[in-house]
């Protein structure tokens, strides 16, 4: 079969002509035209049929030199030039991203469409005797120049008062260090305003990061904070997998091949990592605000719901408008090659038509297929569950003797959501994430836009952890230790390996095409979600109350308190430095698992 990706020499191409003329390099879509006669299109359309497996072998990537083509072209006769040209024909899948994110498109159509057209076609028909409708996606051109606009001057005017404040803060910090003492930096300021102005110094600020706070409820929770970057660690990975799949690779068949193993569903079915931040994120929220009505013995309402929301968009949303204007302005000026204009013009300009989206914390389902940042549905995700769990919570204190019937009724409607959700959509039993749907980084994917990232199918897992807050207090309240029970000692070392061997039961999905919509599946979807909230709760109140001595050690390790208050900050950033590693490649790549985990 054609190779999935093939380009020119980019760097070749646009360094390579005579002063005075321009060099363009552009990326191109291909679409094979089916030909019942040829027994090569008869195998692209045999093996693309695997659509969960399998990558569509009828769609191609190409990058093409235009002087290339040029010099190509002029040793073919116009009738063979007119044979080789494919007008577009009918065909069900999505081939192109939205060209209306670049803004040269349309021209660069007009010049080179027909150039392209007949380039393409001359290598295919010589190759493989087949023919294909192509469709410019993007060009670069020698005479590109950085443009920058007032929205890059915000950037830089914003990271020049951050760098000021953190300069002016340290030298007023240092100012009134009379004794000039390390401790200084490391206790708390009695004055207000002393700690007003030293709130940038970076000092005490790093300090603040390694230290270790012996409160009661701190020392509890310290295990948290290991799970909290373990956790983090598997989520860049997991994006690391997504981008090296969406990229021009040499060998594709890798990953199809991996589809076809049952083991690989621990890799597929890994986006379900992401439920332990949702189930901790549940259990803080439950657990401080429990404490907060214990210790205070009033009830909360809407008022304390309204403080609740604003000192947590106070708290989130600096850094997360920080780097969404880093993704509008600067980050497209700081590498080139083939697939950067592809895949950083996109976020440029999503971030400035939905940037609103992002900072309103609606992103996981207002204009979904156009993100901005993209992993940051999460975030969105999370404050609707933080809201819908305040609530909740209001509830309950003035309800506290229902305590038990409303949260079973409220994780009863969660489930039932979820279930209808997949039910009324058509759904698939688990999340199915596809290798042709990471060529187009999800952005065209009914299961990711529907089934994955909106907050109705999320709930669940929220809720569970809540119900461990509920658990944990109870268990503080009444001085009992679960691990001193014979049964939770039995079932505790089950807790982790059914939560990996779950996993497992995704390939059923991958194997078959089971009809839709689905009882059964509708069911299983959200049994399976929250089986992980269930078995991530068992498995971490073990740890907490010291089952497992080995665990306990490494998930109190000193490391892992810094390490877990800055997974916000790689959350926000790592899809940015993994954009500047990995999309300003020349040409095609090698693509081996551990590469991928590097």
């Amino acid at each position: 079969m054609p190779k999935l990706n093939e380009y020119d020499d980019y760097d070749q191409c646009m360094n390579d002509l005579p002063g005075g003329r321009v060099a363009t390099f552009c990326m191109v879509r291909v679409v094979i035209k089916p030909d019942s006669g040829s027994t090569t299109w008869q195998l692209i359309e045999d093996f693309s049929s695997d659509r969960k497996r399998h990558f569509n072998h009828a769609l191609l990537d190409r990058g093409i030199c235009i002087e290339h083509c040029k010099q190509l072209i002029r040793g073919l006769s116009n009738e063979t030039r007119q044979t080789l040209k494919v007008e577009k024909f009918d065909f069900d899948f999505p081939y192109i991203f939205d060209v209306s994110v670049f803004k040269d498109t349309p021209k660069d159509r007009e010049r080179y469409q027909d150039l392209v057209d007949i380039c393409i076609n001359y290598r295919l028909n010589q190759t493989y005797q087949l023919t294909a409708y192509t469709e410019i996606e993007v060009c670069d051109k020698s005479t590109d120049a950085i443009e920058i606009d007032s929205l890059d001057l915000l950037f830089l005017a914003v990271l020049a008062i951050l760098i000021m404040l953190m300069l002016f803060s340290s030298m007023y910090d240092a100012s009134i260090n009379a004794k000039h003492s390390l401790a200084h930096y490391e206790n708390d300021l009695s004055s207000k305003k002393q700690a007003f102005f030293t709130s940038f110094s970076v000092l005490r600020n790093w300090l603040r990061l390694l230290s270790r706070s012996q409160s009661p409820i701190h020392k509890l929770l310290r295990p948290l904070q290991a799970a909290r970057f373990i956790t983090m660690y598997h989520v860049i990975m997991g994006h690391a997998v997504l981008i090296a799949t969406s990229g021009p690779n040499q060998n594709p068949f890798m990953s199809e091949k991996l589809y076809h193993n049952i083991s690989a569903m621990i890799l597929t079915g890994g986006t379900q990592v992401v439920q332990i931040f949702i189930t901790m994120s549940g259990f803080l929220v439950a657990y401080h605000v429990l404490l907060h009505i214990r210790l205070t013995q009033k009830k909360i309402g809407l008022l304390f719901l309204l403080k609740a929301i604003v000192l947590r968009y106070i708290r989130l949303t600096p850094m997360y408008a920080f780097m969404v204007l880093l993704h509008a302005t600067w980050l497209i000026k700081l590498q080139d090659g083939p697939m950067w204009k592809r895949s950083v013009e996109t976020e440029r300009t999503f971030c400035r038509r939905n940037w609103w989206t992002n900072l309103l914390y609606v992103n996981n389902f207002v204009n979904p297929d156009q993100p901005c940042v993209q992993q940051t549905w999460y975030l969105g995700c999370d404050y609707q569950l933080y809201c819908a769990g305040i609530l909740v919570l209001i509830l309950i204190s003035w309800m506290r003797k229902r305590t038990v019937p409303i949260l079973i009724l409220v994780t009863i409607g969660a489930f039932a959501l979820t279930a209808v959700h997949i039910y009324v959509n058509e759904l698939e039993g688990v999340f199915v994430i596809s290798p042709e749907a990471q060529r187009f980084v999800l952005w065209f994917d009914k299961n990711y836009l529907i089934s994955y990232i909106p907050f109705q199918v999320n709930t669940g897992n929220y809720l569970i952890g809540m119900i461990a807050a509920f658990i944990m207090l109870h268990l503080q309240k009444n001085n009992i230790d679960p691990t001193e029970k014979k049964w939770f000692r039995i079932f505790w070392p089950f807790a982790f390996p059914l939560a990996i061997g779950s996993l497992l039961l995704h390939y059923i999905f991958y194997v078959n095409d089971f009809e839709t919509p689905s009882l059964w599946m509708s069911i299983f979807y959200p049994t399976m979600k929250y089986f992980w909230g269930v078995c991530f709760v068992w498995f971490g109140l073990g740890i907490v109350y010291g089952k497992g001595a080995v665990f306990k050690r490494i998930f109190n390790s000193q490391i892992f308190e810094p390490l877990g208050r800055l997974t916000y900050a790689a959350f926000l950033s790592h899809t940015f430095v993994m954009r500047l590693l990995f999309l300003c490649i020349r040409g095609t790549k090698h693509s081996n698992t551990l590469g991928m985990v590097d």
